[in-house]
C-alpha cells in the first residue's frame, strides 16, 4: 500500500512557503508512531529520530528539514480537518473494499475518556463510527457536537457514507424517524433496537408478540463459558400491517423480538429486547446474526482502541487532536489486523517499533 499516495489527498492548512516540513512527511511519521506502541508526541518524535534512515532509505520520506519535533506533530495534528485526514482512510479502505452490499454496517458512538473534564462525567469529545468487522475497517465517522448527541451526529456519519446496498445496525438511540429516512435515503436497510420512549410503536408491538410469538419462527441460540450461559429466543414476522403507529416509519418491513436468559453464578436475569427493520427475510436465524454481529463494533473496535492503543489515557484534549487521533489509531487498526502474524495486536505494536522488516510488512499487508 502506498501510504503517501493517500496522504497526498489532504488538504495543507499551513500556509505554503513558510513550511519546513512535507506534510505527507508528518502524516505518515505519526501512522507509524501510532503502529510502532507510541502513547503521545514525545514518544513518535523519538521513534523518527531512531529510524531516520529507514524512514528516508526504505520508505521514501523527504525530510528536507530532519526529523519534525513533537511541537510540529502536535500543531499539525491539532488544527488539520478531521475530514480532510478521513480522506486517506478512506481511499485505502476503497482499495480492499470494492462494495458494501449486503454488508453488516454498525454504528455505534464512543467517549474518549481521557477528555473528561475534572468533576464531570461526560467526555468533551465523543465519535460516532461506521464499522464492519469483517473487514476491520472503520469507513465512516464524525464527532458528536458540544451541546448534542448521537441523535444529530448519525445523520451527518450517514451523509458521509457510500452504504448503498448495506445493512445497518444502530442502538435504540438512533431509533428516529429521520435516521430512517437518511438511511432509506441512501438506499441501504437498517435494523434498529426499539424502546419504550417509542410510546405507541413500542407498545404495539410489544403487545403483538405477547399474543402471537408462540405462532412464529424462531430460532435459539446458546452460550456457554465459563460458569455463565446464555439463551437467545429470536422471533420475526412481517406482519406489519396492523401497526398503525408504523405508518410514519419509512420502509418498516419486519419486527422483531430477542428474548435473552442469562445464567451468571447460578443466579438467572431474563431481557427483552424488541428492533424494527426494513429487511424482507423471514428466517429469524437471519435477524440473529445481525443483532449478535451488532456488538462487533464495541469488541472489535471500540475494545481496541482502548486496551491495544489506550486511547483513554491520551492526554491530547486540544481542537482537532483527539479525533484525529482516533482516526490514525483507526487506520494503526485496520493494518495491524490485516497483517497475517498469529500474534496480538499488541505484540504487533511491539514487535513494529524494534523490526524495521515487520513495520514493512504490516504497510503492505492491506
Amino acid at each position: 500500500m502506498n501510504l503517501q499516495k493517500h496522504f497526498t489527498e489532504v488538504k495543507d492548512f499551513r500556509v505554503q512557503g513558510r513550511c519546513l516540513h512535507e506534510l505527507t512527511d508528518i502524516l505518515l511519521i505519526v501512522l507509524l508512531g501510532t503502529l510502532a506502541d507510541c502513547s503521545d508526541f514525545p514518544e513518535i518524535e523519538d521513534y523518527a529520530k531512531d529510524k531516520e534512515v529507514f524512514l528516508r532509505e526504505e520508505l521514501g520520506l523527504l525530510l528536507l528539514s530532519g526529523i519534525p519535533s513533537e511541537d510540529t506533530l502536535s500543531r499539525v495534528v491539532r488544527f488539520l480537518k478531521p475530514s480532510e485526514l478521513e480522506k486517506s482512510l478512506r481511499s485505502a479502505c476503497k482499495e480492499i473494499l470494492e462494495t458494501v452490499e449486503h454488508k453488516h454496517i454498525r454504528i455505534d458512538g464512543k467517549e474518549m475518556r481521557g477528555t473528561i473534564p475534572l468533576g464531570k462525567k461526560h467526555a468533551t469529545v465523543q465519535v460516532v463510527s461506521a464499522w464492519l468487522s469483517e473487514e476491520s475497517v472503520s469507513f465512516g465517522q464524525v464527532q458528536v457536537d458540544k451541546k448534542s448527541n448521537e441523535i444529530t451526529a448519525i445523520p451527518r456519519l450517514l451523509d458521509d457514507l457510500d452504504c448503498e446496498g448495506g445493512i445497518i445496525s444502530i442502538d435504540a438511540i438512533g431509533c428516529q424517524k429521520a435516521i430512517v429516512e437518511k438511511i432509506v435515503e441512501k438506499k441501504a436497510d437498517y435494523i434498529i433496537a426499539l424502546k419504550e420512549n417509542q410510546g405507541e410503536l413500542f407498545q404495539q408491538i410489544n403487545e403483538y408478540f405477547e399474543k402471537n410469538k408462540h405462532d412464529l419462527p424462531s430460532y435459539n441460540q446458546i452460550n456457554k463459558d465459563h460458569g455463565r450461559g446464555e439463551k437467545r429466543v429470536v422471533y420475526a414476522t412481517q406482519r406489519v400491517d396492523y401497526l398503525e403507529a408504523g405508518d410514519d416509519w419509512n420502509n418498516l418491513n419486519s419486527i422483531v423480538l430477542v428474548e435473552s436468559t442469562r445464567i451468571v453464578n447460578n443466579k438467572e436475569t431474563f431481557h427483552k429486547r424488541i428492533y424494527i427493520s426494513s429487511l424482507t427475510d423471514e428466517s429469524p436465524e437471519g435477524y440473529a446474526n445481525l443483532v449478535r454481529g451488532h456488538w462487533g463494533i464495541e469488541n472489535n473496535l471500540h475494545w481496541h482502541l482502548d486496551l491495544t492503543f489506550r486511547e483513554d489515557d491520551s492526554r491530547v484534549r486540544k481542537d482537532n487532536g483527539p479525533m484525529n487521533l482516533n482516526i490514525f489509531r483507526k487506520f494503526g487498526l485496520f493494518l495491524l489486523t490485516h497483517e497475517p502474524s498469529k500474534i496480538s495486536l499488541k505484540r504487533k505494536r511491539k514487535k513494529a517499533s524494534r523490526d524495521d522488516n515487520f513495520m514493512i510488512e504490516i504497510l503492505k499487508s492491506a
